[in-house]
C-alpha cells in the first residue's frame, strides 16, 4: 500500500514540477511592456467595448469575436495591465497542459502523459514560436484540447460529441482555422464507427454542437444589422492573408495538404486491412490538421505554430508506446506525413527556427538585466520594440493634459495607446493599415473625423502612407503642439 501511494505521490510531484517549469518559462512575459501590435489591436478594441462600443460597428479588426471578448473581460476585471493579461494566458496554457495530460493518460499511459505535458509546456512557453504572447492561438488550443479530451474519455458518445462540436466552434471564433481540428475528429469518427449509419449519426451530432455557438453569434449581430460586417471582418477579409504568401505559394498550397491526405489514407488502409484503427491515430489526424492551420495563409508568424503544439506533444509521447514494425505501408506513410511537415516548417518559419534559440537567450538576458537593475526601463522597452517608449511618453503627455478618456485619433500603428489612455476613438479603425486595407476605409475615417473631431490627433513614425483627408483636417482645425519620440501631436483649436 505504501509502495503504491509512494509511486502515486511521486507521479503527481513530477506533474506539478512540469507545470511549475512551464509557468517559470512564462514568468518573464508577465513583465513585458505594451509592445506587440496584435495584442495592442485586441486591447484597443476591447477597451472600446468596455466603453459601451459595439464590435465591428465602433471598433473593428479582422478576427472573429472571441479574442476581443476575452480581452474585454480581463480588462473589466483587472484594468489594462500586461501583467494580468499574460497571467491569464499562462493560466490558459497550464489548463491546456493538464488537459493534454488527461488525454495522454487515457490513450498512452501515465508515464508518457508526463512526457506529453512537458513537451507541450516547453513548446508553448518559448519565444521561439512567440508562445509568450496572449494571441488567438494560445486561447484557442484550450477549447480544442478540451473537446478532444471529452470525446476520448466518453468514448465518442453523443453527449461528448455535441459538447466537442461546440468547443471546436468556440476555438474557431478565436481564429478561423480552429475549425480544422473538428474535421480531424470527424474523420476519426469515420474510422472508429462500426458502420456508415453510426458515423452519419455521430457526424450530425458533432455538426449540431458546432452550429450552436455560431447561431448565438449570428443571433447577437443580426438585430444590430452587423451580420455582414461580422462576416467581412472575420472571414472575407482573411483572403488578403492568402494573397500575401511567399514566392513559393504554389508549393506551399500543395504540400500543406499532404500530411492530411497521408493520415487519411493510412487510416483507410488500417480500417480495410486490419478492421481497426488505434485511438492514437486521432493524434495523427489532429497533428495534420493543426499544422494545416499553421500553414494555411503561408504567412511567416511564429505564433501560428502554437496551434500544432498539443497534437505534436501527444504524438511525440506516443512514439515510445507504439512498437513500429518497418514495412512498406509505414515507410510510405512516414515519408508522406513527416517530410512535408519538416519541409514547410523550415520554409515558412525559417527566421524563427534559425534565430529562435538566440532570441530566447536575449529575451531572458533582457529580463534578468532589467530585474537586477542593470538595465533601464527605456533600454528594456527598446529591446522589444522602439514604439514602446513612444507609447509611454505620449501616454504621459495625455495624462499631463488631463486627456485620459478623451477622444483621440492615432494615424499609425500604436493601438496600445488607446487602451492605456482609455481614449475614445472617433473611427472604428484603431490602426492605419486597416484604413488602407478596407474598401472605402479612408473615406469612412474622413467622414467620422469631420463629424466628431477628436481632441488630439497623433501621428507616430509608424503610420502607413499619406492620408489626404486627415492632412486637410489637421491644417484647417488643428495646431501642432508637441513632437515626442518622433510622434507629432496636434490639438484641436478652441472654438472649432
Amino acid at each position: 500500500m505504501k509502495k503504491v501511494f509512494s509511486k502515486l505521490e511521486k507521479h503527481h510531484l513530477i506533474f506539478a514540477a512540469i507545470l511549475f517549469l512551464t509557468f517559470l518559462l512564462r514568468f518573464p512575459s508577465l513583465f513585458e511592456p505594451f509592445w506587440y501590435g496584435d495584442e495592442g489591436i485586441f486591447a484597443a478594441v476591447a477597451r472600446n467595448l468596455n466603453q459601451g462600443g459595439v464590435l465591428y460597428q465602433t471598433a473593428w479588426d479582422n478576427k472573429p469575436p472571441m479574442i476581443y471578448l476575452t480581452y474585454q473581460a480581463i480588462f473589466k476585471l483587472f484594468g489594462v495591465s500586461m501583467f494580468w493579461l499574460h497571467l491569464v494566458a499562462a493560466i490558459v496554457v497550464l489548463a491546456t497542459a493538464a488537459i493534454v495530460y488527461e488525454i495522454a493518460q487515457e490513450v498512452i499511459g501515465e508515464k508518457r502523459a508526463l512526457v506529453a505535458t512537458a513537451v507541450f509546456g516547453i513548446l508553448t512557453s518559448l519565444r521561439l514560436i512567440e508562445g509568450n504572447l496572449a494571441l488567438t492561438e494560445i486561447f484557442m488550443i484550450l477549447p480544442i484540447s478540451l473537446a478532444m479530451m471529452i470525446a476520448v474519455k466518453r468514448k465518442f458518445d453523443y453527449k461528448s460529441l455535441v459538447v466537442a462540436g461546440a468547443l471546436f466552434a468556440i476555438a474557431s471564433l478565436y481564429k478561423q482555422v480552429g475549425a480544422l481540428e473538428a474535421a480531424a475528429l470527424g474523420l476519426f469518427l469515420f474510422f472508429q464507427s462500426r458502420n456508415f449509419l453510426e458515423f452519419i449519426k455521430k457526424g450530425v451530432v458533432l455538426s449540431f454542437g458546432f452550429f450552436i455557438p455560431y447561431a448565438v453569434t449570428v443571433g447577437y449581430f443580426y438585430p444590430k444589422h452587423l451580420v455582414g460586417d461580422y462576416i467581412f471582418a472575420a472571414y472575407t477579409y482573411y483572403r488578403i492573408y492568402l494573397n500575401e504568401s511567399p514566392q513559393y505559394a504554389a508549393i506551399i498550397n500543395i504540400a500543406k495538404y499532404l500530411p492530411v491526405i497521408a493520415a487519411v489514407l493510412y487510416g483507410l488502409y488500417k480500417k480495410i486491412r486490419f478492421k481497426k484503427v488505434e485511438l492514437w491515430h486521432l493524434f495523427l489526424l489532429w497533428m495534420a490538421f493543426s499544422f494545416l492551420g499553421s500553414y494555411f495563409s503561408g504567412r511567416t508568424y511564429g505564433h501560428y505554430l502554437v496551434q500544432a503544439t498539443p497534437a505534436t506533444a501527444l504524438l511525440a509521447a506516443s512514439f515510445s508506446k507504439t512498437r513500429l514494425k518497418i514495412n512498406r505501408a509505414r515507410i510510405i506513410f512516414a515519408l508522406s506525413f513527416f517530410l512535408p511537415l519538416m519541409f514547410l516548417t523550415r520554409l515558412i518559419f525559417a527566421d524563427f527556427i534559425t534565430g529562435g534559440p538566440i532570441n530566447q537567450m536575449r529575451y531572458w538576458n533582457n529580463f534578468i538585466g532589467f530585474a537586477a537593475g542593470r538595465e533601464s526601463a527605456g533600454s528594456y522597452n527598446d529591446r522589444f520594440d522602439r514604439n514602446v517608449n513612444t507609447i509611454m511618453a505620449v501616454s504621459d503627455f495625455l495624462a499631463a493634459k488631463k486627456a485620459y478618456g478623451e477622444s483621440v485619433y492615432i494615424w499609425g500603428d500604436i493601438p496600445w495607446l488607446y487602451a492605456i489612455a482609455n481614449s475614445h476613438n472617433p473611427s472604428r479603425y484603431v490602426t492605419s493599415f486597416h484604413v488602407f486595407g478596407v474598401p472605402n476605409g479612408k473615406e469612412e475615417v474622413t467622414t467620422a473625423l469631420n463629424n466628431k473631431p477628436p481632441l488630439y490627433i497623433i501621428k507616430p513614425q509608424s503610420s502607413i502612407g499619406y492620408f489626404e483627408g486627415l492632412e486637410k483636417l489637421i491644417s484647417s482645425e488643428y495646431t501642432f503642439v508637441a513632437k515626442i519620440n518622433g510622434a507629432e501631436i496636434y490639438a484641436r483649436e478652441s472654438g472649432k
